[in-house]
């Protein structure tokens, strides 16, 4: 009877675990090159501006912030979905602030309420010993600039914690070693690989089929 009680307790907690990796904030992300965030596109082109990223947090560098809207920048060019010009001539403004970043929080233990946004972070919360965790949160704005009505919006975040032993892997493109490189095969580079991409993708997948009426170049 006891064994068939904790077969149960271990079950009850397998699908509970499966239940919170199958609704991971990150589920969207997929494992293929930035250059590949879609199907390949031909077609008309959204005109777009993005603004300089809003610090909305301390202790950032702004050379980061701009590395950051850099990465951002070349996300976006490699869906080839978007023409980038200045405002002025733009058809949406794309805003984003950064709200969290944290590179380092390390040490003591991580439990079931120490998971991050990813299946390695959420997993990784149930081993025990943390060496790193690292956080990020960006708030994403679509807006369209004639009216200044904001289309979509959306927060993003992730988290990736570090154990003893492990190595953090994740793509890394010429455009992030150069502007990123101090955080290459960290944490802080998995979050910003993850949290840039995913607002890559929103953008793709939010600006109205009505913007796209800007011929290829």
């Amino acid at each position: 009877m006891k064994k068939n009680i904790k077969l149960l307790s271990c079950a009850v907690v397998f699908l509970f675990l499966a239940g919170c990796l199958s609704t991971k904030s990150h589920s969207m992300l997929d494992k293929t090159p930035t250059g590949e965030l879609l199907s390949p596109y031909l077609g008309a082109q959204a005109k777009i501006a993005v603004n300089d990223f809003e610090l909305k947090t301390s202790g950032l560098d702004a050379q980061v912030s701009l590395a950051l809207k850099e990465y951002f920048v070349n996300i976006l060019n490699s869906t080839k979905r978007f023409l980038i010009v200045a405002p002025q001539d733009a058809a949406l403004i794309i805003s984003v602030g950064i709200v969290e970043f944290i590179p380092e929080n390390s040490g003591g233990k991580s439990g079931l309420a120490g998971g991050g946004s990813s299946a390695s972070s959420f997993m990784g919360g149930l081993l025990g010993e943390v060496l790193n965790k690292a956080n990020m949160q960006l708030s994403l704005r679509i807006i369209d600039r004639v009216t200044l009505e904001v289309i979509s919006s959306r927060d993003i975040q992730s988290q990736v914690v570090e154990h003893p032993g492990e190595k953090i892997k994740f793509p890394q493109d010429k455009v992030f070693r150069a502007g990123l490189s101090d955080y290459a095969g960290t944490p802080m580079g998995k979050v910003i690989y993850d949290c840039i991409v995913e607002a890559g993708r929103y953008i793709v997948q939010n600006v109205p089929l009505n913007y796209y009426n800007t011929p290829r170049l």
